[in-house]
């Protein structure tokens, strides 16, 4: 009898036990951090590379008359580096940028008619070597891509060559200042870089007349504006500057 009572009461305290432990709390798994927000926060240098088209307009003059080339068409190569910061707010990214390039245009003109002292196989050729530009940036961020309008100044070096017909010829170097405004896109495809394409079109003006020597002991000057075209291809490292900056995607 003594063992049967011992043996109710255990079945009773291991029933009560048991059904004490299913009442307490589940103890939840700890809860992993968000990540952090994505952000284009930060400085970024990079590299691009495209093609350039370009109109020439160039005048020489002397004192009684003048004779203009105008051309449309000219292509090359443009290809350089950029340097810039950008900050986010929210959906906006305001950012400043600065660029170097070098390029391939070149144009041949000569005259085909009497103009004054112009005469028909004088020849003006001119070149543009290089360009550069600092400008300000304005963009809207969806996550990892980010969409631009640019503008600002610009600088382009144009060397020409006056070559008269039987006369010793003459060149000038000098550096056009002009505007630019575009605009493009950038996507961040892993941790720190991102790719793009940008647009932009540039106008060169210089209304002073530059010194091209004399023709016949007649002073010879020569006024140009220049207008591109270009569509370059962009690739940049986004250093994260302040703890903001591009992480790698998530999945």
């Amino acid at each position: 009898m003594r063992s049967l009572l011992l043996a109710t009461a255990s079945v009773f305290v291991l029933g009560s036990g048991l059904a004490f432990a299913a009442d307490l709390p589940v103890k939840a798994p700890p809860m992993m951090a968000p990540p952090p927000p994505f952000s284009w926060s930060g400085f970024y240098l990079g590299v691009n590379l495209g093609g350039k088209r370009a109109s020439f307009d160039e005048t020489l003059s002397t004192p009684a008359a003048s004779l203009s080339f105008s051309s449309s068409g000219t292509t090359g190569i443009v290809g350089g580096g950029q340097l810039g910061y950008m900050w986010q707010a929210n959906q906006w990214v305001f950012g400043v940028e600065g660029d170097i390039d070098g390029t391939g245009l070149r144009r041949s003109r000569t005259a085909v008619s009497f103009v004054g002292p112009f005469i028909p196989g004088d020849t003006l050729n001119v070149r543009n070597n290089w360009q550069a530009s600092a400008r300000g940036r304005l963009g809207w961020a969806a996550d990892r891509a980010l969409v631009y309008v640019t503008g600002g100044g610009s600088w382009a070096n144009l060397k020409a060559d006056f070559l008269p017909v039987g006369l010793i010829g003459a060149s000038i170097d000098r550096t056009l200042f002009g505007w630019t405004v575009g605009g493009g896109i950038d996507y961040a495809f892993a941790s720190g870089w991102s790719l793009g394409g940008e647009y932009r079109f540039t106008r060169y003006e210089n209304n002073r007349n530059s010194g091209l020597g004399t023709l016949v002991g007649t002073p010879v000057t020569l006024s140009s504006t220049l207008d591109t075209n270009e569509i370059t291809a962009r690739l940049n490292y986004h250093f994260n500057a302040g703890g903001g900056g591009i992480a790698a995607p998530r999945y």
